[in-house]
């Protein structure tokens, strides 16, 4: 992929909580290469103690995670006043999280797994337009 067909981000924070490690390192590596700054966690608790000294403008959430689940991190953002309103982009190889994610209404985007990493990078962008912190 190449990093000029995405326009430059200005430095947008991104998180990403994934515990499989090529996906997580993928997803830093393209969001990189697209302009923005990344910050990962490998599992739910971690996200949770980052995100008590962090901002990010955008979280891409697996909700498959070990320790506490993405739902358990979506809980958490929502009940914090800095990060409520914070777009969360759900990513899940399980049909039931999914769908769980739809039907919770929470989320900004739900993207199943096997994906295209272009797939995650357009949801990012439609996040921070469509919900600007």
């Amino acid at each position: 992929m190449a990093a000029a067909s995405f326009p430059f981000t200005a430095q947008k924070e991104i998180l990403i909580i994934e515990d499989d490690d090529p996906t997580r390192e993928m997803l830093a590596t393209v969001l990189k290469m697209t302009g923005y700054h990344v910050r990962t966690a490998p599992d739910g608790l971690a996200g949770l103690r980052i995100l008590e000294a962090y901002e990010p403008d955008v979280v891409v959430l697996d909700l498959g995670l070990p320790i506490a689940t993405g739902f358990d991190v979506l809980n958490e953002l929502r009940a914090v006043a800095k990060t409520r309103l914070t777009p969360v982009i759900a990513i899940s190889g399980m049909d039931h999280y999914l769908q769980a994610a739809r039907d919770n209404g929470q989320f900004a985007a739900t993207i199943a797994k096997p994906f295209e990493p272009e797939a995650v990078v357009r949801a990012v962008q439609r996040a921070l337009k469509q919900y600007p912190v």
